[in-house]
């Protein structure tokens, strides 16, 4: 080969090198929220190759834990508490440019554990998905629950200092009464008229409602204390009774009672009967373990469930929608199941009464006490009755304890029943044990004196329950047994629960069982029943249910239904309606079908119509009307619908001196809308608003929507807590105070150079403070600009934070004060600006002793 041969083919493959170099691109590069618009990388035109220099990589996602050794090609550290890295680059992979190596995407993808990434061509944006937590969302979640603290922090110092707004306690208020009209079937014309009242009388919440025609009768009468002891519920007139499941004494009783458990559930064999009363609710959610159960519609202001057990360590919750569009949502107590004390903690209840429909009386007491941490005692007597004026004079004493290992206790209680006419006593026990795998062993058992054991047809009766659980799946395995002199009957059931998702559930139910005599009757039969519920979006709650039971091998009755209901929703097209569905079939109903649709107007206007019920017998179709008015202002603009909650009302004013009240020279605000519990409402032109369906003794936060507002405008108090009143109406001014804005340039001569100046600009925040308290905190844009809204009038630092771990810069100050003025509109406060002097790459001493030790060589090229 020639000279000029050797020359030319040199100059191609030079050529031919020089050419197809990747090129140097600014991208926008984003991950995780963290985000740089103005990145720079290279990027291959032919084969569209993107290669991310490592050194800038590091100090764009800030993690402190990873060392790079130039030099040596080399990546070690980690990049959050689970995931390490220790990877040599090759040479034949990488670039080296300009004090770093870019390195391939996918070679980026694995070194640092990136699965997916999403590459925008036409825009030029590449969006990371790591798979570990960078340092932007430890820090998030640090100031979240910073935040979180620091809010419980305020509401209970509120709380405790009795720093909310409320009013003063009433021995008589003008009260609430509400008209109702209903007919429950149009065709026939079966109407009436009843009216409830509401008030607050002799400091306590008052309320009755009176059937007025056809007939006149006191359908329900309540006198409740809810804070003047604690937890507890002083009542007088109607309660539920708190009776153990073995006395059939009635439960809706008139009287006194003393008690802090509002709703509750009693254990009947091994099954949970749940029950009480919503007074003017339009819809009762059952929950189970924070999931949709089921659902109902009171029938009289009353509900009952009865739900599948899985497990005695299952907790209930209920969901009330009343008609008013108010929710209010009640933890379940179940009689029955174990409760172990703190040490010095005690609980009881005093209750007595007659009995609503059987008029027979009713009296217990209960007592409870924690001797230690592990073990409980109880005391205690009943007085009852049943409907066939059989009588019940017993006298109870039990103790609960808890022992064995920490992880897997054992809770063990025993509870005896005196019978003081028979002088016969009965037992029930409980054993409860926490196994491995997260499953738990039940065993209960009764022992019956004879009044008791004739009357419920049994001698003793036990339980065993074995329930798991694994990840959404929960299953429970059972026997029952229950013999009564040459009678016996047992159980065995299987039930399962699958959390497809956060808003559905199935749930599957089988059980057998057998019964035999000596008299040889004897029969057996089994059932199975699936559930499908849904609670989802805009208050939708939906059941799909289907049943069959079998009796001697033949079909005894089977069911499938569809229940749905829509509650009533804060937006939305139908956000004032609701509707109830109920269609199927069963062998005694035929053919059913219910819908029922409930409108609640502004004007205080609640219609329920048409209420349509049929099935293949025949068809009723019903209405309701109701009508609310506060005696104390009959032309009220309130939307209340429970005659016992309040509402809250005030003014909407700008706070020029941010005192928090209203003086001479400040003026009203138009146009806001405030929003509580109770729904929202807009300050009118004398800035006046009104909300109603405020709950009556519980506190409630009130705020002001910032996007109703003038963007330099603010809520004066950052947190506004006042406590609903019985029956009345609470004042509450929220002030609307001016705020500025902060902003300016950390820019730089023409001397700096521009590569430096872009990486040192992207790690760099800027901090507001007010003397040594940091108040906010920025970061600089693209071109350096920096800013901070809603800034309150008084004097201010701006400092700035350089945090990049390859460029140092040299500023021409670090910090500088600003003063903020008060009036009656915000400000702009601009060119705080800093400048850039110097900047130079970082040669980090710490970062080489760190490989030498690791190594034992020396470095003198580490970033």
């Amino acid at each position: 080969m020639t000279r000029l041969q050797k020359t030319i083919l040199i100059f191609c493959i030079l050529k031919a090198s020089l050419f197809s170099a990747p090129e140097e691109a600014f991208i926008e590069l984003e991950m995780k929220g963290q985000k740089n618009e103005f990145y720079r990388v290279l990027i291959d035109d032919e084969t569209e190759e993107i290669y991310i220099g490592v050194a800038e990589f590091i100090d764009f996602t800030k993690i402190d834990g990873l060392r790079f050794d130039r030099k040596r090609r080399r990546i070690k550290g980690v990049l959050d508490a689970e995931k390490e890295v220790d990877i040599r680059i090759p040479q034949s992979t990488s670039i080296e440019l300009d004090d770093d190596i870019f390195i391939k995407l996918k070679d980026l993808q694995q070194y640092f554990y990136i699965p997916n990434y999403q590459w925008d061509d036409e825009r030029y944006i590449l969006t990371l998905f790591p798979d570990f937590k960078t340092p932007r969302e430890y820090s998030l979640e640090l100031n979240n629950q910073r935040t979180r603290l620091a809010v419980a922090k305020k509401e209970e110092a509120l709380e405790e200092g009795g720093e909310y707004i409320f009013n003063k306690k009433q021995l008589l208020s003008p009260g609430m009464v509400k008209f109702i009209y209903s007919n429950t079937d149009i065709e026939k014309n079966d109407y009436s008229f009843d009216i409830d009242y509401g008030t607050e009388l002799l400091y306590g919440e008052f309320e009755v409602t009176q059937k007025i025609y056809p007939k006149s009768e006191l359908d329900y009468i309540r006198l409740r204390y809810k804070e003047v002891f604690g937890e507890y519920y002083l009542t007088f007139g109607d309660f539920y009774l708190e009776s153990d499941s073995i006395f059939d004494a009635e439960r809706n009783l008139r009287g006194v009672s003393f008690s802090k458990n509002e709703y509750y559930g009693i254990r009947v064999d091994n099954r949970t009967v749940i029950e009480g009363e919503a007074q003017n609710a339009s819809l009762v959610e059952l929950y189970r373990n924070g999931s949709l159960d089921d659902f109902e519609i009171p029938t009289g202001n009353r509900f009952r469930f009865i739900p599948l057990n899985m497990s005695s360590l299952d907790s209930y919750t209920i969901k009330i929608y009343y008609r008013d569009g108010r929710v209010e949502v009640k933890d379940i107590y179940v009689l029955g199941n174990q409760n172990i004390l703190n040490k010095g903690e005690n609980d009881f209840v005093i209750q007595g009464g007659r009995g609503n429909d059987e008029k027979k009386n009713q009296y217990l007491a209960k007592y409870k006490y924690g001797l230690t941490e592990n073990l409980t005692t109880t005391i205690g007597t009943s007085f009852l009755e049943n409907r066939d004026s059989i009588k019940y004079e017993v006298l109870e004493g039990g103790l609960a304890y808890r022992f064995g290992l920490e992880k897997y206790p054992t809770l063990i209680s025993g509870t005896l029943l005196e019978e003081l006419n028979s002088e016969s006593q009965g037992f029930k026990g409980v054993l409860e044990q926490k196994l491995p795998w997260d499953s738990n062993l039940i065993v209960r058992y009764e022992d019956y004196n004879k009044e008791i054991s004739d009357r419920l047809r049994k001698d003793y009766s036990y339980n065993i329950d074995l329930s798991k659980s694994f990840r959404r799946f929960t299953s429970s395995i059972g026997y029952f047994n229950n013999t009564y002199e040459d009678e016996n009957l047992y159980q065995i059931y299987l039930n399962l629960d699958y959390n497809i998702s956060r808003n559905f559930r199935m749930s599957l139910s089988n059980e057998y069982y057998e019964y035999s005599s000596t008299d040889e009757i004897s029969s057996n039969g089994y059932g199975t029943q699936i559930k499908l519920n849904y609670n989802g979006i805009r208050g939708v709650a939906a059941i799909l249910e289907g049943k069959i039971n079998y009796q001697e091998d033949k079909v005894a009755d089977d069911e499938i239904k569809l229940s749905l209901v829509k509650s009533p929703s804060e937006s939305g097209f139908f956000k004032n309606v609701d509707t109830t569905l109920e269609v199927g079939h069963s062998r005694e109903k035929g053919g059913f079908f219910e819908i029922r649709f409930t409108y609640l107007f502004d004007n205080n206007i609640y219609i329920e119509f048409p209420d349509i019920k049929t099935d293949n017998k025949e068809t009723i179709i019903g209405a309701r009307v109701e009508k609310t008015v506060y005696l104390g202002n009959p032309l009220l603009p309130i939307n209340n619908n429970n005659v016992t909650d309040g509402w809250v009302e005030g003014k909407v004013f700008v706070d020029e001196n941010a005192n928090g009240v209203m003086d001479e020279n400040e003026t009203v605000y138009e146009g806001a809308e405030v929003t509580t519990s109770g729904g929202t409402g807009t300050a009118k032109e004398t800035g006046k608003y009104i909300i109603g369906n405020i709950g009556a003794g519980e506190l409630h936060t009130i705020d002001i929507n910032r996007e109703s507002i003038d963007p330099m405008l603010i809520q004066g108090k950052e947190m506004i807590k006042y406590k609903g009143a019985v029956s009345s109406g609470v004042k509450v001014d929220i002030p609307l105070v001016p705020v500025s804005m902060i902003s300016g340039y950390i820019h730089s001569d023409m001397t700096v150079e521009e590569r430096r100046y872009d990486g040192l600009i992207a790690n760099l925040d800027v901090v507001l403070k007010k003397g040594d308290e940091e108040i906010k905190r920025s970061v600089t844009e693209i071109d350096g600009y920096y800013f901070f809204e809603d800034i309150l009038p008084g004097e201010y630092i701006v400092e700035i934070i350089p945090n990049s771990r390859r460029y140092k810069g040299e500023f021409d100050k670090k910090d500088l004060k600003v003063k903020v003025k008060s009036g009656r509109e915000g400000d702009y406060y601009e060119d705080n600006n800093f400048l850039v002097k110097s900047i130079e790459l970082i040669e980090d001493e710490i970062l080489e002793d760190v490989v030498e030790k690791e190594e034992g060589l020396k470095s003198e090229d580490v970033i």
